[in-house]
Formats: structure tokens, sequence, C-alpha cells
């Protein structure tokens, strides 16, 4: 598991981050109270900016901040469904690396703009010759929330618990295990060797995060679910509602605050989610307050439902971003470990009785691109020229399940050699299912008999873990480094927890996948990649669907934001770094809505700008 770009999920499939102590305390007029008085006296740190350490700040600044940004305030966001846990390293969801992201610190990252690496608990590194170990030096100015120092040994804890059989951690596992044991030389050296060569060795171990071996070793790392304590990033849990919130409090004493890399970020007192399944309620949460930014995911919502009074007097901002974030796929993921799956010509033909097409107009307004690559960032305005999306084509699908020993009975239902009846589940958490409706009927029309098994979002997450399911809907993000090895080797294909969801296990992939280990040149990986993509297609592991091109995003108009508002490579998680509560927007919204008068409209659409 290499490291993303930022500390935290802004490529929503593999991720690296930081977590803070989770503190379960009580609610109700008590934190009210506190948030009114806050809004009256000041911040949590009680200033409005970063003070310089003795000696000023540390490195380089982040060029995607405003230095300009004040603390204070909060910001209410959309969660999804409730999490059966937070703890991203044993339950990887963007929204756990998300909040994780918040709480634990990396060796280094990737810089905002560039390839190049930014430190964040390491001041310095260095590579031996061979290419095969790698120096990192920690910032003694590194501390965990209880006071104690961040030391080399922490690195070392993270790694072993990473890598300890018992532990549910497969997903981290498969690139930690290319390293050897990391040694911590002295209190703030740590030298971390490479087994072999691969490309991203050096990715591997700068994401590696700190762990409080002083306080977690001899406990058990599957038992974190919620609680976390202590940790070294900005931020720490200050409550978790079960299905309902999730408060973040920012840290006041946190030591990040020295680096010039963090001025004019992480300036929310208060970051809240609050969980709801059904993106119809949460617009209309987003419309009455409730919340105060809102990503839109669905296009019938964002053409249909978001031109209400608010929006049209600018007191609710609607605005498209565009910039260079990772684009990965999505799609529906055929389980091939069960029998009926097995054979890809069922699998095409599960593809061929999708009509994208018709959906994308008509139920999403023609704002998607159909997905002909499992890994669109690869092609030019991410359009593959070597392939066109698979056709919705029933009959030809026909003749495929045919070929493949699925032939209708007198009625129509289609059965195996030995009579059994083709049954199709789609596990699936969401409300909104009008696209999987659509899918049934040509499925019912070609004789398989389909339904959708809906569940809560914990309940899936745990079918998904345990492998035990037919077909799921997910969305899978992307990082600007893509390591291929997690979601199609072989080796992955039948662990718990596993990303590779399909069971992919084939040996063309897997040799493409051996052969670009070891391959540093980015051209030629990227060519192997695209061998690996064209594999993919002719599997057929997923029932391939769309993409968006621009992030939608509602929001009330009390923020301040960089002329970048998710940066260059960011997503909407991007928001809770980057954008700050505007003492001075807030009072003029607030004075909008108490007369009726408008505001300016902000921009429809933001391009990324260097």
């Amino acid at each position: 598991m290499t490291i993303p770009e930022r500390r935290f999920s802004f490529a929503k499939a593999a991720l690296c981050g930081a977590l803070a102590s989770l503190l379960l305390a009580s609610c109700g007029g008590k934190d009210e109270r506190k948030e009114k008085a806050d809004a009256a006296e000041g911040t949590v740190s009680g200033e409005l900016r970063a003070v310089a350490p003795e000696g000023g700040f540390l490195g380089e600044p982040d060029p995607q901040a405003d230095t300009n940004a004040v603390f204070g305030g909060k910001i209410t966001l959309w969660g999804g469904g409730n999490p059966k846990s937070l703890n991203m390293w044993s339950d990887l969801t963007s929204f756990n690396a998300t909040i994780c992201g918040l709480m634990y610190e990396p060796l280094l990252e990737l810089h905002s703009t560039t390839d190049d690496w930014t430190g964040i608990l390491a001041e310095s590194w260095s590579v031996s010759d061979d290419g095969m170990e790698f120096t990192f030096r920690i910032r003694p100015q590194a501390r965990w929330s209880d006071g104690e120092p961040v030391v080399a040994e922490d690195f070392v804890f993270f790694w072993e618990t990473m890598m300890d059989p018992k532990n549910l951690t497969p997903v981290f596992k498969v690139g930690l295990k290319r390293l050897e044991r990391p040694v911590a030389v002295d209190s703030l050296t740590l030298k971390v060797r490479a087994k072999e060569r691969h490309w991203a060795n050096f990715a591997e171990a700068a994401g590696m995060v700190a762990f409080p071996s002083h306080a977690w070793r001899g406990s058990d790392f599957n038992a974190r679910r919620f609680a976390f304590s202590p940790t070294s990033g900005p931020y720490a849990v200050g409550e978790f509602k079960e299905n309902r919130s999730l408060r973040m409090d920012r840290r006041a004493d946190w030591w990040g605050r020295a680096l010039n890399w963090n001025r004019g970020k992480y300036n929310f007192d208060r970051i809240v989610y609050k969980f709801s399944e059904d993106r119809v309620k949460a617009l209309e949460a987003l419309k009455k307050g409730d919340w105060d930014l809102y990503p839109l995911y669905t296009a019938s919502i964002w053409a249909r439902q978001t031109d209400f009074d608010a929006v049209k007097k600018g007191w609710v901002a609607k605005s498209r971003i565009f910039n260079e974030s990772p684009v990965g796929f999505q799609g529906l993921a055929i389980n091939s470990r069960r029998a009926k799956f097995a054979d890809a010509r069922v699998r095409r033909a599960l593809g061929m009785l999708m009509n994208r097409a018709e959906m994308n107009a008509k139920l999403m307004f023609d704002q998607y691109f159909l997905l002909d690559s499992y890994f669109p960032g690869l092609w030019p305005n991410r359009d593959n020229p070597d392939a066109e999306p698979l056709p919705y084509a029933p009959d030809s699908a026909r003749r495929l399940l045919a070929e493949a020993g699925w032939t209708p009975d007198a009625r129509g239902a289609l059965r195996d050699a030995e009579g059994n009846p083709f049954q199709i589940s789609i596990l699936h958490s969401g409300e909104d299912t009008r696209h999987l409706e659509i899918y049934l009927q040509d499925l019912k029309a070609a004789g398989i008999d389909a339904s959708i098994e809906r569940m809560s979002y914990a309940s899936t997450r745990k079918r998904m873990d345990e492998l035990d399911f037919d077909l799921h809907w997910i969305n899978w993000g992307a990082g600007r480094q893509n390591d291929p090895e997690g979601l199609w080797h072989s080796s992955t294909a039948n662990e718990q927890g596993t990303n590779n969801l399909a069971g992919v296990a084939d040996p063309e992939i897997d040799s493409l996948i051996e052969a670009q280990k070891g391959e540093f040149d980015a051209a030629k990986r990227r060519a192997i990649l695209k061998k690996i993509d064209a594999r993919l297609l002719e599997l057929c592991p997923y029932v391939l669907l769309w993409q968006n091109g621009s992030h939608r995003l509602l929001y009330w108009n009390r923020f301040g934001m960089p002329k970048n508002p998710l940066a260059r490579f960011g997503d909407p998680d991007a928001v809770i770094v980057y954008w700050w509560f505007d003492r001075d927007r807030a009072r003029a919204l607030d004075a909008a809505r108490k007369s009726g008068e408008p505001l300016p409209a902000a921009p429809a659409d933001v391009v990324y700008r260097d």
C-alpha cells in the first residue's frame, strides 16, 4: 500500500493517513453553549493563525494553501452510511482514510503540485546507491498528544502491526511485505531495506505512519474500531454517535503547526460528519442548513433539484470543480470465485445486458462518460482509443450465455446442464436503486433470476470483507502512482478484506504485474498498465459503468478558500484541509437570509489554474 498524494484520501482507493485520539464524549446543550462561546471569544487555540516558532517555520510552504486562512468555526458534512469502524487499516474505506488522515501522520507525502516528496514526520531522507535501502531522520519536534516524542521505533511498530498474521490488514500487507522489518538505528533514525527491486519501494517506506508503540504494544489491533489514543495529527475525534454523527476537534497543541507546509491548512475548530445513506434526505438537510457542504454524486439530483431559492439568491453556492484529480473506475464487481461466474463469457454477457448509454441519457443527463478502461487516467481525455465501451447487446449476451452452458427452459429461464437456475443477487447499501432496477429488467428478460439484496452500509462491508456476494457496485479511486498488485494479483484473490473483490487470478496479469515491479521508467510502466488494462477488458471482472469529469459541490456561502478550491489533485475531502470559516462571509450570509436579499453568486465552474 503506497502513500497517496496527500495524507488522506483524495484518491478513493488506496490510502495512508494520520489518526488522532478518539475520545467518546457526551453531547447536548453543553456542546451548543461551547460552540457559541467559541464563536464569540475566538478559537480553540486562542489564535487566528499559526504562530511561528522560535527560529521560524520549518521547511517549504504548500503552494495550494492560502496563508490568509484563519482558525475557527465548524463545518458540517455528509458522512455517508454509519461506519462499522473508523480503523482504515482493518476497514479501508475513503471515509475511514479521511478520518485517519486527520489523525496519524506518515514520514513523507507527495507534493501538492509536483511528483516530489515533502517531509511530514521525517525532516530528511536518503536512498542508498543500490536503491534498496532508505534512511529517514525523524523530526525532533514531533510529539504524540500525550507529550511523548515520536520515535523511530513507532514506525517499526507500525510495520509489525500491519504484517502480524493475526491482524486483518491484507491491503497493507501487499506492499509492506516487500520491505524487511525496519530498524530503529537510534531514537530519530529509521532504516528500511527492500527485499526485492520494485519501483514503489521508496513510496511504500515513505508512506509508513507512526503508531504509538509506548501505548499500543501488546493490545489487540483488530479490536481498535473507534478508540485511538494517543495521536500525532491535527485533529482528534471529539464524539462519535452511532448512526448519527462524528465530530472531529482541532488540536490546539498539534506539533505540526511548526511546519511551513501546514500554514493555512486544517483551520476548522470542529468538523462534523452526519450519517445518512439517503442522498435525497442529505440534500434536504443541506437546504435546511443542517449541513454546510454536500458533494453531489447523483446527476439527476444535480440537474433537477439544486436550483432552489437559496441557490438562486447566492446563499448556497452551486459549483463544478475541474482539476487534475486522478480518476478511477466504478462498476459491479462480479465474484468469479463462484462457479456460475467463472466463465469470462458469462461475465461479458452480464456487461452486455447493462444499458449504460440509456441510463446516462435518461437518469444522468449525459453528465458522465462511459468507461472503456480500468485505468482511465492512462488515456488522453480518459478515453481508451484501443477499445470501445462494451455495447448494450441483449441478443449477443444470450448467445454468450448459451455458449457457456446456460440455456432457456420452456419458460425462458436459464438453466445449466444440471438444471440449476441462473440466479444473481446484487448486494447494495444505497437508497438509490434506479439504475439497478433497469438492469434487473434486462437480466430477467434474458432468463436470469435477478434480485437486489439491500443491507446497511456496515453489513454490506462485512459481507464484502468475507467475499460473500454475487455482484456489488463499487467506485474505486485512483492515485497519482498506480500499483495494480492489490486489485488484480492472484495472491490477493482469496484474502479476507482484499481489494481484489472480483477474485481475479490470471497468469497473464500476474506476469505483467511482476514485470512492472522492477520497471523504474514511468513511461514503460504505463505501457505495461495498458497491457494489463487490455487483458482485464477481455476477462470482464466488472460490469463497467461510468465516471464524472468534475466535482459537484453545494455549500453555504460562509467559507473562505484558496484560488484552487480542491487543489490540483484533490477531491471534496480537500475542503477540510484548505478551506476556512470566513467570519465576514458568515455575517453577510446571516444578514442576507434575514433580509431576503441576494448575495453575489459563486462561479458555476471553477477550473484549476497554476
